[in-house]
């Protein structure tokens, strides 16, 4: 349910980009959608960070452009709080 309603303005953004065909040989709104697709993933969590991380290294699922931006999930990402850490193991 959280990721449906997380990404689902992400997933609204795609298809129009796609019915518009604005995201066609648009190399700046490739590179903007990829940065809120990995803040999407960010807002999700380590389990989502992790799926993101595994993409960034698919050239064949992801275009060179969207590989840098979630590449960013592998150096730049925010630590997860401790508190609530040992609160989901106890």
């Amino acid at each position: 349910a959280q990721v449906l309603a997380v990404g689902g303005g992400y997933a609204a953004s795609i298809a129009l980009d796609a019915f518009t065909g604005r995201g066609k040989d648009n190399p700046d709104l490739e590179v903007k959608r990829a940065g809120e697709l990995r803040d999407l993933i960010t807002s999700l969590g380590p389990f989502f960070i992790k799926l993101g991380q595994a993409l960034s290294i698919r050239p064949d699922i992801l275009s060179p452009r969207s590989m840098v931006e979630l590449q960013k999930l592998c150096d730049k990402v925010p630590s997860y709080d401790s508190k609530i850490a040992f609160a989901t193991i106890e």
